[in-house]
């Protein structure tokens, strides 16, 4: 804990420290979920009621309480429903400030409080990553702390605390939300969850990604590649980085300066036959962004997930645009073939009408009569020569970006090699698409998985060979390492990939534990009891394994603590024998009565002798602030025994009790 450098301090001091705290914890976490003038507003109230706290200045509550009504009917009248959370939580941020510039008493601290809880509440309901938790504990532990202090301030807010006894509040008031988060955590394994999220209409759609549409032009997927955002990650082994091509969409008409994909049809069987080749199983985690196009290893087979729809050229969509990072599972065969027996040939053969003349007499020169392996080969050829350069930069966006590429400015990114390659192909009389997606990424070791940024971004070419389907073709000159990250060594990676795992394992773990991982669970633990010998076998998950018994050591260590905090000491276990043992024998101890006192009231001598000793021994210990030894309890037990062998009378004993 962090040391207080104070000797003392008016427990109003300490209730303001925790109150701006919270302030700034609320700037902190919305900061880039709404317009920054908002936390800035805050930030200069915040600064004003510590200047106007120091001067001793006061702004009359009339004048802020019509502030408020004037802001409250500003925001009524630009209200937009589109953005609900957004303007309620600008909102907040405004009334906030206005509650620090207050002379602040008891129910104004309570007010701040309550405005900072429905604050974080919405950033809840536009992101619930691993920040929005650490937002919540922090104000959870301080909000603990500063409900203790406003207990006291309720009574005395000039009251001044020492140093110690701050410490000692702080420590005992940790306690709480040290007792309270476990418990939560556990509620949330075992509370009955629905699979029907309640008042999703509050819910603020995630900032999107750029990302690939329904067409491609040309220059456009440099914008994509600029950007180190990751748009998904991917569970799975580790596989050759060069097959790494993760398959989005594709695209079959060409006007001269971009792409765009025509009618698609749902999957069928009989179109064609399964690619040959290894089987990949992959759980993909996909980044909001402005399409509704899903990504998966090539060539995608199946996918398991809600409403996704499947094409006949292995892609697959969500029936809108992806608003919210989705989870889907897919399995994948590594194959560069994928078979089909007829195409549509005029649609993959189609070119634009005012195609120059340029470009196809380059087209003829590859031709190689009846061998169209051939000819790609030699396409390609011409493509990876020293002619043309791989570059984001200085792209050729003129009318006929074509043919600058092919004549005037041989370089670009990779639509444009695909592209070329795409129409000098179908020049050719050989069939060919654009396939959209992402190429490489990096493999996380400590989460077992990849990430793939936006700067992956990638096109490439399927061509049409008889006999064998679609292959896939990759004319640009970049190889893949183009396309993984540079860093791949030092502290910064690693501190990033760590933050990344934890964040990979919330989404993965908690934010998609449902009713049914719910009821899985509870079945493999029923199923293991069933069974004549339990074995633990349901112990082997990971998951369940190591929370299982993470909230075993915290049960345990909560019944420990509670049950050593409940107990008395053993000397004040003796000392109520002792005043049992005299109200037994009629001489009961009056509630304000003092040790000494009350036996010297005892009008039995040996009674009182031995009483007398008992109390001398007890205040000898207990007022020296000498703990009880083990020889001093059994002294004291001792001494307690020996009323039992008291003679005398033990009548007229006098009753009154002292005013």
């Amino acid at each position: 804990m962090i040391a207080l450098n104070f000797t003392q301090l008016k427990v109003r001091t300490v209730v303001n420290i925790f109150t701006y705290l919270t302030g700034t914890l609320c700037i902190v976490a919305l900061s880039g979920h709404i317009p920054v003038v908002y936390p800035l507003l805050l930030l200069a109230a915040m600064g004003l009621s510590v200047y106007f706290d120091i001067r001793k200045i006061y702004i009359p509550r009339w004048l802020l309480t019509i502030l408020s009504v004037v802001v409250l009917l500003y925001f009524a009248v630009q209200f937009d429903m589109q953005d609900l959370i957004g303007h309620i939580m600008e909102i907040l941020f405004v009334l906030m400030g206005i509650k620090f510039l207050e002379h602040k008493e008891f129910r104004d601290y309570m007010q701040i409080y309550a405005l900072a809880l429905f604050v974080l509440a919405g950033l809840g309901l536009v992101t619930l990553g691993m920040a929005f938790v650490a937002y919540l504990l922090f104000f959870f532990i301080l909000l603990c702390l500063a409900l203790i202090f406003l207990t006291f301030y309720s009574q005395d807010p000039e009251l001044e605390l020492t140093n110690q006894t701050i410490r000692t509040m702080i420590t005992k008031s940790l306690w709480i939300p040290v007792l309270a988060i476990p418990l939560s955590g556990l509620m949330f394994l075992i509370l009955p969850r629905t699979s029907y999220p309640i008042l999703t209409f509050l819910n603020r759609p995630d900032k999107a990604r750029s990302g690939f549409t329904d067409n491609v032009r040309l220059g456009h997927v440099s914008d994509i590649q600029e950007d180190e955002r990751i748009i998904f990650r991917v569970t799975m082994e580790k596989i050759d980085e060069s097959l790494l091509y993760w398959r989005g969409i594709t695209l079959d008409h060409f006007d001269g300066r971009s792409w765009k994909g025509t009618k698609k049809h749902y999957y069928s069987a009989a179109k064609g036959t399964t690619p040959v080749g290894k089987r990949i199983d992959q759980t993909i985690y996909l980044e909001p962004y402005e399409n509704s196009s899903l990504f998966a290893l090539d060539k995608p087979i199946h996918v398991e997930g809600r409403a996704v729809r499947k094409y006949d050229d292995l892609t697959f969509a969500m029936p809108s645009y992806i608003e919210r990072r989705v989870r889907y599972t897919v399995f994948s065969i590594i194959s560069d073939v994928v078979p089909e027996d007829n195409i549509d040939r005029e649609k993959h053969l189609q070119l634009p009408r005012d195609l120059s003349p340029l470009i196809v007499s380059l087209a003829k020169t590859f031709t190689v009569k009846n061998d169209s392996e051939a000819t790609i080969k030699k396409i390609i050829d011409h493509l990876n020569s020293d002619r043309y350069k791989y570059t984001l930069k200085g792209l050729p966006l003129t009318k006929n970006p074509m043919e600058s590429f092919f004549f005037e400015s041989p370089s670009g990114n990779c639509e444009y090699f695909a592209s070329g390659m795409a129409v000098l192909l179908r020049v050719n009389s050989i069939p060919s698409r654009i396939v959209g997606g992402y190429r490489g990424g990096y493999y996380n070791e400590m989460g077992n998985y990849y990430l793939i940024p936006q700067k992956n971004a990638h096109v490439w070419v399927e061509a049409y060979i008889d006999g064998k389907g679609w292959v896939r073709f990759d004319p640009t000159p970049a190889s893949y390492e183009a396309f993984t990250p540079a860093y791949k060594q030092g502290v910064f990676l690693k501190v990033q990939l760590f933050f990344d795992t934890i964040n990979y394992y919330w989404y993965g773990i908690v934010l998609t534990y449902n009713l049914e991982r719910q009821l899985s669970i509870t079945r493999s633990i029923m199923s293991e009891i069933k069974k004549p010998s339990f074995s633990f076998a349901f112990l082997k998950s990971g998951f369940v394994r190591y929370t299982g018994i993470a909230l075993v050591i915290i049960i345990l260590i909560i019944a420990a603590w509670t049950f050593a905090r409940s107990a008395s000491p053993r000397e004040i276990v003796v000392l109520d024998r002792f005043l049992k043992k005299l109200r037994a024998l009629g001489y009961p101890k009056g509630e304000f009565e003092g040790l000494e006192e009350f036996t010297a009231r005892i009008p039995d001598e040996n009674i009182r002798r031995i009483s007398l000793e008992f109390v001398r021994s007890f205040e000898n210990i207990y007022y020296t602030d000498r703990p009880f030894m083990i020889e001093d309890l059994r002294r004291l037990e001792k001494i307690v025994e020996n009323l039992d062998d008291a003679k005398g009378s033990n009548h007229g004993y006098d009753q009154k009790r002292p005013v």
